[in-house]
């Protein structure tokens, strides 16, 4: 803020003094408004009036909160300032502002000061560097770290040490020395407590205490004030674990499942469904209580609408969805049916196994349990001494998604199968730089023994770069191992790592940057590591002699602006870098982007007139027909008659240009004939491209649906038009395509026609009898299984209850309201005070 309006808001708090200006600051962070608080102390810090004794305080301060609201660059800064170095505190909130930037090395080294008995904020220093330093996996020193404060005479402070040193022991498998050294509850502060609780649970599971456990962790699942959300699901896996080690796995399964169920958007699922496939026996009923609890967590299959190109790789993304997201639990849920259904052995069971993992394939194609199904797959193969067939799915799996350590090894495998050692050795050698410590002594070992196979005697050689004799180079292969790394998650863990080890080498800004695009890639994407990466570029002083290409900088910087959803951020990235960068080979890419987010906050004239742009000046590239539709989308959506009218022929650009996207285009330029009133339009255009659809092709839901939309408006009460109509929805209700919520719709739909359509048997007379029927069989149908969804649903089961009141048909009329009711849905209140009317009302009563 500038002077000027830093003293109008001084005048309007009513001339207030500094201090009393900072004391609002404090308020606003005291309420977890640490980006109020920022300005506050940022107007305050500038402003002419400030004491000089004020400011090292008010700077501190201001660090703080910026480092609360995500911009440790700018506390970094802040920090350097001369007057803030003789501070004692700086050094700790220097060192919080290096590792939230991602600095873990420099930030331990920066909280060196704290070894000193009177350093300021000693003991959150110490518990902050035993953090940092367990996150550089170095153990041993973390427990030495919080040796002075477990010996201290501060019982708070030495109960918060003890604390920390039996969750570091329980977790490096020594729950005994744990469990001397965990503290009362009583001694801890009130929010540590469920830690407490937390750690004393599982020691007694550790130590063969399966009884105490579980009155522990059910206490902590029965009381969730204080606890975070890892501590409260925590508790009820290890709840389950204890009754399992009661040697009770299906009460273990159930309890995990019931948690499940209440928390479905559990951030542990992949913890939980592990242990429940773990007690699944081993040869599994079909009708296997987690067999049957896990299928109706699994949605009926959507139809699949097409797909939008929107990369230079052709991939789809997001400017329409490739299928409705189902959520995690549907994908585990998919995974962990389709793993246990092939313990059944039977062909049916081996079948719908099948259809799972294709169905996970199709709708989280990105979902580590994708890749986790195909590498199942290969070992199965593997273990029926099928190489061949292993190393095809493997192949596959290489050919869609970068190659993880794990698929690499079993290539490994399945090349010395099929009798190519060398490949093998190679493979193997390779496989062991993307593992674990133990996966990857493995992979080494398998080298070793095949070499010797061949008589080879020399030392075996894992190119490991740590060898190098040479600091420098080892570095700069680790880097380059790093950088070319496929898998973006190993190429990120790599970049971290070789940054952590190697503060303030000449190449740090290219590591920085490939770390931000490998952040980017992972799934879900690392949003916050990527910014701190960027801001430490930006941040660099002095500028490195090295800097990143500017091009690429800022394709990365628009990249995230777009994945964190600003769309603001994302147009004015873009408008720079076409500025900037206008020949540049990313540029179609970038113009779409910009045309999507302009799309998407609404300036659709803008972002019509860039979208066609595009779309003109390459016809032949991959981005024109997903530009042409967007165009098409945005004019649609411009307040004018003659715009929406034009869309019309945008969207016939994108039909006539090859791709994929072709039959959104159809799809949406028929509902917008609809919009604009041009039914007869719309049915001449559907019906040849329908007739042109494959017999099983799951477009003929949606098609269907307008056209017989279409064709109703067209025809009005013309019983041709609506028998035509009838005949599209009957058709339609019979589709593979159709799931159980769409055949609600369509019921209504065919319920809906009915009524309009003379009775060829009783002149004068509608079809009023099938319509109720269409209406009557969704309420039947849901007796047996669950109403898929609720809207169709309940209009169906209402509209059969006005015909028969109309019909003054009372006590067909109750029954149905009464049945309505019983589902318990949105709307089963006013069903059920319905029926109590009528019956008032009427008179009628039951026998």
């Amino acid at each position: 803020m500038r002077p000027l309006l830093a003293w109008l808001l001084v005048s309007a708090l009513g001339f207030a003094e500094p201090p009393e200006l900072m004391q609002l600051g404090d308020e606003a962070c005291a309420a977890g408004l640490w980006d109020v608080g920022a300005l506050r102390y940022g107007q305050l810090l500038n402003d002419p009036i400030l004491p000089k004794t004020l400011k090292p305080e008010l700077a501190i301060r201001l660090a703080e909160a910026w480092l609360r609201t995500g911009h440790p660059d700018r506390s970094l800064a802040l920090l350097q300032e001369t007057y803030l170095k003789s501070l004692p505190e700086t050094y700790f909130w220097k060192a919080q502002a290096l590792a939230a930037s991602g600095r873990i090395a420099e930030a331990c080294e920066a909280l060196a000061p704290a070894a000193q008995p009177n350093a300021a904020f000693r003991s959150e220093a110490l518990l902050t560097l035993s953090s940092l330093q367990l996150a550089l996996d170095r153990t041993a020193d973390a427990l030495l770290t919080l040796k002075p404060l477990a010996d201290s005479r501060d019982a708070r402070v030495s109960a918060l040490a003890r604390l920390r040193q039996a969750a570091i022991l329980l977790d490096q498998e020594s729950p005994r020395a744990a469990g001397e050294i965990v503290p009362a509850a009583e001694n801890l502060p009130p929010h540590h407590r469920p830690e407490a609780a937390l750690i004393r649970a599982n020691i007694a599971l550790a130590t063969g205490k399966p009884d105490d456990a579980i009155t522990e962790f059910a206490a902590l699942l029965e009381n969730p004030e204080y606890q975070s959300r890892h501590q409260f699901d925590a508790a009820a896996i290890g709840l389950a674990e204890a009754l399992a080690a009661q040697e009770n796995p299906a009460a273990a399964a159930a309890s995990l499942l019931s948690f499940v169920a209440e928390h479905p958007d559990s951030p542990m699922l992949d913890a939980m469904f592990a242990r429940v496939l773990k007690w699944l026996p081993v040869e599994p009923k079909p009708d296997d209580p987690i067999l049957e609890r896990l299928a109706e967590w699994i949605p009926a299959p959507p139809p699949a609408p097409p797909a939008i190109l929107n990369a230079r790789n052709g991939s789809a993304a997001g400017v329409w969805p490739t299928l409705p997201e189902s959520g995690e639990l549907a994908a585990h849920a998919m995974y962990a049916r389709a793993t246990a259904l092939l313990r059944l052995g039977s062909a049916a069971g081996n079948a719908e196994a099948r259809a799972l993992f294709t169905r996970l394939r199709l709708e989280y194609p990105l979902h580590p349990l994708t890749r986790r199904a195909s590498l199942d797959n290969a070992r199965r193969l593997l273990a029926d001494n099928q190489p061949a067939a292993a190393f095809a799915v493997i192949d596959r799996l290489q050919s869609g998604v970068p190659q993880s350590g794990e698929a690499g090894f079993l290539t490994a495998l399945s090349a010395y199968q099929l009798g190519d050692s060398k490949q093998a050795v190679a493979l193997f050698d390779a496989a062991a730089k993307d593992l674990d410590h133990r996966q990857a002594a493995a992979a080494r070992l398998n080298a070793a023994i095949i070499r010797l196979k061949q008589g080879i005697t020399l030392p075996v050689t894992t190119n490991d770069p740590a060898n190098a004799e040479d600091p420098a180079t080892a570095a700069d292969l680790r880097l380059e191992q790093a950088l070319t790394a496929k898998d973006p998650a190993a190429a990120k863990t790599a970049l971290d790592d070789f940054l952590t080890q190697n503060p303030g080498h000449p190449r740090e800004p290219e590591a920085r940057l490939a770390a931000a695009e490998a952040a980017l890639s992972v799934h879900p994407p690392d949003l916050a590591a990527a910014r701190a990466h960027l801001a430490a570029i930006d941040s660099a002083d002095p500028p490195p002699a090295n800097p990143p290409p500017p091009n690429r900088l800022a394709l990365v910087k628009l990249r995230l602006a777009d994945l964190a959803g600003d769309p603001k951020a994302t147009i004015a990235a873009a408008k720079s870098f076409l500025e900037v960068f206008a020949n540049d080979p990313a540029a179609d890419d970038v113009a779409l982007t910009l045309g999507r987010s302009l799309y998407q906050t609404g300036d659709y004239n803008q972002a019509r007139m860039t979208l066609e742009k595009l779309a003109k000046a390459d016809p032949a590239g991959p981005a024109c027909q997903a530009a042409w539709l967007l165009a098409a989308r945005s004019a649609a959506l411009v307040p004018s008659p003659q715009s929406r009218e034009e869309s019309l022929k945008l969207y016939d650009k994108a039909i006539e240009t090859k791709g994929p996207l072709a039959a959104a285009a159809v799809l949406e330029k028929a509902r917008l004939m609809l919009d604009l009133n041009h039914p007869t339009e719309a049915a001449a255009f559907l019906r040849p491209w329908i007739e042109r659809l494959p017999k099983d092709d799951p477009l003929h839901l949606p098609a269907g649906l307008l056209l017989g939309e279409s064709v109703t408006l067209a025809g009005g009460d013309s019983p041709a038009s609506l028998a035509e109509a009838l005949t599209i929805y009957q058709k339609l209700l019979v589709h593979p395509a159709t799931d159980p919520a769409a055949r609600h719709r369509l019921k209504f739909l065919c319920g809906q026609t009915l009524e309009q359509l003379p009775d060829p048997k009783n002149a004068g007379a509608k079809r009023i009898p099938e319509a109720l029927e269409a209406y009557y069989s969704v309420l039947e149908a849901a007796t047996k299984t669950p109403p898929a969804e609720w809207e169709w649903f309940e209009r169906c089961g209402f509209r059969a209850l006005e015909l028969y009141a109309e019909a003054e048909r009372w006590q067909a009329a109750i029954a149905i309201a009464k049945k309505i009711a019983s589902f318990n849905g949105p709307r089963a209140a006013d069903a059920a005070n319905q029926a109590r009317i009528l019956q008032l009302k009427h008179m009628v009563w039951e026998d």
